[in-house]
């Protein structure tokens, strides 16, 4: 089985999961941002309007960073966007005037070439127009040092970060997570992140409509499944969206942020039925030709889910059973619907043609992992398989090779 294994890094998302997709060499990053205007060959690094009038101030100090070229950027959905750019003086003293067009999530950032195994130099910040920010800086510990004053958002900002550092100082204290068993590392996750999760409640609570909570609300998001997820968060972060609403009503962050609370919801909902009620969540996705398709749309049908993709050595290995299979038991009464967790299309469609994947339900978001069927089907290896019976309900799951033979005879008697 190819396995998604836990790793930990900072920030917001607190572990991650990779797979054993094709491994590839990681270059060197360029950060550098020298072009003036946007070009083809900007990779989304795009300057706004230097004519624009500024609505916005930084300035401070870089302690050990003098003549240091800092970037502020604008987040997008179309990239990082450069608003403006300045060097710091010899002491690392700098100021910075740009202009934004509203409320919204933005960085500075050290310009240049980051090498591979070292993390840019990069901190957020929730910017509002006008606003005057005084930054303490420290270029050898630029992410972890940071203290923001002059602005509404400062002050909640700092005490995250506070929080942030202890929790990344357990972090780096982990050599390897590997090492200890997956429900007791969740266990101490869990614990170590407590302190965060609290400050962020009673933070937004105190004042839900502060720009800081951009940021602080992903804390909030259940980015570890789930399973040990304290859904009083959702109450949380519908009271983060009514202040977002009465402050920035008709704001896309506003939109974005009661879009992601409804999302959350549903996927809850979805959790609640897979685990108390054994329901299969509907899946809705494309084929290789694009047309939409619908797991639902096979009521009246035993069905096997099948969780596989081209690059899954153990997926392929498995696909000549489970054809011989289909072929076997193919008909009014048994249907197979495969979800590929590729991110290349054209090996998607050549590995299907390839294995004689022969039944017509294929579909893929070309996602990899990221998809959130990982979560609502609550499983961290393929290949993985869940078998529902004619009313969607899941009779089965993890079935290969002979208890996969075994179950089919036992449902056809054949």
């Amino acid at each position: 089985m190819i396995k998604k294994s836990i790793y930990v890094f900072a920030m917001s998302a607190l572990f991650f999961a990779c797979n054993s997709e094709e491994e590839s060499e990681t270059p060197e990053v360029s950060n550098d941002t020298n072009s003036e205007i946007s070009t083809k060959n900007d990779s989304g690094q795009m300057m706004k309007d230097p004519n624009a009038v500024p609505n916005v101030t930084l300035e401070g100090v870089v302690k050990n960073g003098g003549n240091a070229t800092l970037v502020l950027e604008a987040s997008t959905d179309r990239g990082q966007i450069v608003i403006n750019k300045t060097t710091t003086d010899a002491n690392g003293n700098f100021k910075l005037k740009g202009a934004i067009e509203s409320m919204g999530l933005y960085q500075l950032r050290v310009d240049g070439v980051v090498q591979q195994g070292q993390d840019p130099k990069v901190i957020p910040m929730t910017l509002v127009p006008n606003d005057e920010l005084i930054l303490e800086l420290d270029f050898n510990t630029f992410n972890r040092s940071v203290i923001y004053k002059g602005t509404e958002w400062a002050e909640p900002l700092n005490g995250y970060m506070d929080k942030m550092k202890d929790f990344i100082d357990w972090q780096m204290s982990i050599v390897n997570p590997q090492e200890y068993d997956q429900e007791k590392l969740m266990k101490m996750v869990m614990e170590k992140k407590a302190p965060m999760d609290k400050y962020i409640v009673k933070e937004i609570r105190k004042d839900s409509d502060n720009p800081a909570h951009i940021l602080l609300m992903t804390n909030l998001m259940p980015m570890m499944g789930f399973e040990n997820y304290d859904t009083k968060n959702i109450d949380v972060l519908k009271t983060l969206h009514k202040g977002f609403e009465e402050s920035y009503p008709g704001h896309p962050m506003t939109v974005n942020i009661g879009s992601q609370v409804a999302q959350l919801e549903k996927q809850m909902r979805d959790f609640k039925d897979f685990k108390e009620n054994n329901i299969a969540p509907d899946i809705v996705l494309p084929n290789p030709e694009g047309k939409e398709m619908k797991l639902s749309s096979l009521r009246g049908k035993y069905v096997l889910i099948d969780f596989w993709a081209s690059w899954c050595g153990p997926c392929r290995v498995e696909n000549p059973n489970v054809v011989r299979l289909y072929n076997k038991y193919k008909g009014d009464k048994f249907e197979i619907f495969s979800v590929s967790l590729d991110k290349d299309g054209e090996k998607w469609k050549k590995a299907i043609e390839a294995d004689g994947l022969i039944w017509d339900y294929h579909v893929s978001e070309l996602t990899g992992w990221e998809t959130d069927l990982v979560q609502k089907y609550q499983f961290n290896g393929i290949p993985h398989t869940v078998l529902i019976d004619p009313n969607g309900k899941i009779i089965a799951e993890k079935l290969r090779g002979p208890t996969l033979e075994s179950k089919l005879q036992e449902l056809f008697g054949k």
